[in-house]
């Protein structure tokens, strides 16, 4: 399946197990460690030390705990990364339990409902998710501290677009020194840990495994599958008016938490009596986001590169996927697929008119593209329906006069002090109103960045999207070969188009760990060395069909 990327020498496995000619013995090898001599008074006042560490460590544990629980693992986390690091040079790394770790939780993400959890006392949520990424995050640091092969692979698929990874390093640091000017810090550090692990941490695995032939496709399966799924499930719980396993949670993983009954309890417009799916996230927002995002690599699997029975596939899926963006009534939704649509139609048109200038097909739809752009204009502005969809009715209006307060308010906040107020601190930093969960939160993405991160972290964030997307559409586009895989950065690429438009009315991140994937698979499929099937093959010899 997925092998090691230093393979053994060849020796059978006995000779692990004997000693080499002129090794000397484990005592004389270790002399010099018995030389040191160790009074017992030393040992005595040592282990007192380390009693009366233990008892006052105990003690603050029993009194702190659960406000200062962050505090107080800071010396666990420290230690398990010491033992880390010692471990052994070898010739193998753990790559299989990695790839299944990183499915296993890319499903969780999606499938299982976060709020689902079991809830100890004094601990946080003990949610599917965090059962999945920590594992990944600890075989990750297992598998780059002990495989020099697993580390020249990772290097290798990182120089391919050495700025991101870069770039990434100099954000994380940002939100590590933004803890400092937080007015919460255990929250703070909290939100810290959940961005590397699962965030950074499914950056630098898929820049990893996506190397492997194959993997693009199938995480892409597994999304338009998911994505599918989710919108069914919308589907069904439009119909019946409220969440399908409302009444049916196990008592083990209910929760007693304000947020999430509010999400149990459903969500409707203000002003109206209309329900707004949500399927297994916390809000109609964000299953409208992540169906926005999948689109692209919908439409993607529809075109003739791949089976028909595929393609076929797709084009049945498509309506289900809009009907369940449009069941959560979420312009955010509608712009996205919208965005996503058209920045693709056109992203393939000239693709394919740029390898095969006399291609008819491609000639005609790139050049027909600004009239059917300035009609799907006229229809937004001129019929009621899907102006109301896509720009908003009356019902909208009270969203649309917040965020314009909530910039007024946050460009002052951001004057006062330009260096950021904390990871996970805008909302409470802006204190303007609350969500669905009742929490406070901003209603853009682009001023919880400024506000929590300052004018640095917002130019490094959004510039590391920004050279994304320039490196995607600059390789999908020019290139004269592109293989199965590789022809995956335009769907990629339009996707993460689509994020930043929806970021600028949604501040929520529960689809951050995809957007973060999309970026390493970016980055791994520019680092992919052709294959023969690509290098075999000549555009330009065939006129290729609008794709």
């Amino acid at each position: 399946m997925f092998q090691s990327d230093v393979q053994h020498s060849g020796r059978h496995w006995s000779d692990w197990f004997r000693r080499p000619k002129g090794l000397k013995e484990p005592t004389e090898v270790l002399a010099s460690y018995r030389r040191l001599k160790r009074s017992k008074v030393k040992i005595a006042f040592g282990l007192v030390g380390l009693m009366l560490f233990c008892f006052i460590y105990g003690f603050f544990f029993s009194v702190l705990v659960p406000n200062a629980f962050a505090f107080l693992m800071i010396q666990l986390a420290v230690l398990g990364l010491l033992v880390i690091w010692a471990l052994p040079e070898t010739n193998w790394a753990t790559t299989r339990s990695l790839e299944i770790l990183f499915y296993a939780m890319f499903i969780a993400l999606i499938v299982w409902p976060n709020y689902l959890a079991i809830a100890l006392p004094g601990l946080p949520w003990i949610t599917l998710l965090r059962l999945t990424s920590f594992p990944l995050v600890l075989i990750l640091l297992v598998c780059v501290s002990m495989s020099e092969g697993f580390r020249a692979r990772v290097k290798r698929s990182l120089r391919s677009l050495s700025a991101i990874p870069i770039l990434l390093a100099i954000f994380v640091l940002i939100q590590l020194f933004s803890i400092v000017f937080s007015a919460d810090v255990p929250n703070s550090i909290q939100k810290f840990v959940v961005a590397q692990t699962t965030w950074t941490a499914a950056f630098f695995v898929a820049a990893y495994l996506f190397l492997q032939p194959g993997q693009m496709k199938r995480w892409a399966l597994i999304l338009w599958a998911m994505a599918v799924f989710v919108s069914l499930i919308a589907i069904a719980e439009y119909r019946v008016g409220h969440l399908l396993w409302l009444g049916h949670i196990p008592s083990f993983l209910k929760i007693d938490d304000e947020s999430v009954q509010r999400t149990l309890a459903g969500n409707m417009r203000a002003g109206t009596t209309r329900y707004r799916a949500e399927a297994t996230f916390m809000t109609p927002l964000n299953l409208a986001e992540y169906i926005a995002l999948t689109l692209p690599f919908v439409l993607h699997f529809s075109t003739r590169r791949f089976p028909t029975k595929v393609r076929m596939a797709a084009i049945v899926s498509i309506p289900i996927l809009l009907v369940g963006c449009y069941l959560t009534d979420a312009k955010l939704g509608t712009i996205g697929c919208l965005v996503g649509t058209l920045i693709y139609i056109f992203a393939v048109s000239f693709r394919d008119w740029y390898r095969d200038r006399g291609g008819l097909v491609s000639a005609g739809v790139l050049f027909s593209y600004p009239l059917g752009l300035a009609f799907i204009s006229a229809c937004v502005l001129f019929v009621p329906r899907l102006k109301v969809m896509i720009l908003g009715g009356s019902s909208h209006s009270a969203s649309t006069d917040a965020r314009i307060t909530q910039y007024t308010v946050g460009f002052q906040k951001f004057l006062q002090w330009p260096f950021g107020y904390g990871i996970g601190m805008g909302g409470e930093t802006l204190g303007f109103g609350r969500d669905q969960g009742g929490v406070l939160t901003i209603d853009t993405y682009y001023l919880s960045i400024l506000l929590e991160y300052g004018a640095i972290g917002f130019i490094v964030y959004y510039g590391m999207f920004a050279i994304a997307i320039y490196s995607g559409a600059k390789k999908s586009l020019l290139a004269k070969t592109l293989d199965e895989d590789t022809s995956f950065l335009i769907p990629i690429t339009v996707s993460l188009i689509a994020f930043i438009v929806i970021k600028s009315v949604l501040s929520q991140q529960d689809n951050h760990p995809v957007v973060f994937m999309m970026l390493g698979a970016l980055v791994a499929l520019l680092g992919r060395r052709p294959t023969k099937a690509a290098t075999a093959t000549v555009v330009g010899n065939a006129r290729p069909a609008l794709s």
